[in-house]
């Protein structure tokens, strides 16, 4: 009869024990996955608050523990170089500018010409599906699997000299850029390009370097610029935008199991851009209030100096055919015409 006892002590002994590990997170012998993030967006920032930190903690939820992700306490090497911490495994994910590299994601470039859209939300999940169906054959991303391809808020432009009415009070402002396309467009409105990362500007402002930038209004709130940027003019339809791309090292992608790749990639993709682009809006119009409380001066521009800023952009356009054309595009303007007919067709 004791030995009965003790044997039925063990085995409940046993099960607790299993039970145990289970509720942490995994089987026995079975421990999670751990993921290293590296995070270079600040705390306050709209995307890190609303998007990225409720989206590891989903993933720890779909994967049922077995996948967690780890937010690093400081970026691991350098903003722009976000990507080949990604693809050379020095963290496993990431959130990288693709403009902060000119020259290696000349493709993906289509999606940031002039007047594409202006409404981050829409447009963010366009050119997450616009990628898959018609960019990721060229290979631009190779060694990161992207979970998702997005846009942020609509980049708008930001001065501390006057309000812009006309081209002429464009030219001469040292203005800062986020990538090539823009820096191309700065310097045929006749306006002195600086390209520098988000990151910096409050130092290039504060010391003269700069004297505004090409920027998300959503950012000049909470980068805490809003006193040294007071003019901020409006261009409808959106003068650029600019790709991020939430990456994983693939390697580490093709080491998780099938079913929680479905897992992960189901709360990522499509639903991670949404966010992303509903949040920029929601975090502009905190900006745009934040201003007018300040006595700040914020102007849309006219049609009639949009039209003359369309035709001054032209080049833009052209330049890119060019570009992708070298990069084994067979047909750039239907690559144009085939994003614009999906912004159309999601705007119904």
């Amino acid at each position: 009869m004791a030995n009965f006892v003790r044997l039925v002590v063990l085995v409940l002994v046993l099960v607790l024990a299993a039970a145990s590990l289970l509720v942490a997170g995994g089987a026995p012998g079975h421990a999670a996955t751990v993921l290293k993030y590296s995070n270079w967006l600040p705390v306050g920032n709209v995307m890190r608050e609303k998007v990225v930190e409720p989206w590891i903690a989903e993933v720890a939820k779909v994967t049922n523990g077995s996948v967690k992700i780890e937010m690093l306490p400081k970026v691991i090497g350098s903003v722009p170089a976000q990507f080949d911490v990604a693809r050379d495994a020095q963290a496993d994910i990431t959130i990288f500018v693709n403009g902060y590299t000119p020259g290696r994601f000349d493709v993906m470039e289509v999606a940031e010409l002039p007047f594409m859209c202006d409404n981050a939300e829409l447009y963010a999940a366009v050119v997450n599906n616009f990628y898959r169906t018609h960019l990721a054959q060229y290979g631009e991303y190779r060694g990161v699997h992207p979970l998702s391809v997005f846009v942020i808020g609509t980049g708008q432009l930001f001065n501390n000299k006057r309000p812009i009415r006309a081209l002429a009070d464009i030219k001469g402002l040292k203005l800062r850029s986020p990538q090539p396309g823009v820096t191309q467009s700065l310097n045929l409105l006749g306006a002195v390009p600086v390209s520098k990362p988000a990151s910096e500007l409050y130092e290039l402002l504060s010391s003269g370097v700069i004297d505004g930038t090409l920027l998300v209004p959503e950012s000049v709130g909470s980068f805490k610029l809003i006193d040294s940027l007071p003019y901020a003019t409006i261009v409808p339809g959106a003068l650029y935008n600019t790709i991020l791309t939430l990456g994983i090292n693939e390697d580490k992608w093709a080491a998780l199991s099938r079913e929680n790749q479905d897992a992960i990639t189901r709360i990522s993709d499509d639903l991670f851009a949404r966010a992303v682009g509903r949040a920029y809006l929601d975090g502009d119009r905190v900006t745009w209030e934040a201003m007018r409380k300040g006595g700040k001066s914020i102007e849309t521009a006219s049609p009639e100096l949009v039209a003359e800023v369309r035709q001054a952009l032209k080049p833009v356009e052209t330049a890119w055919i060019e570009k992708a054309r070298k990069r084994g595009v067979a047909d750039p303007q239907k690559l144009i015409d085939d994003l614009r007919a999906d912004i159309a067709a999601a705007s119904k």
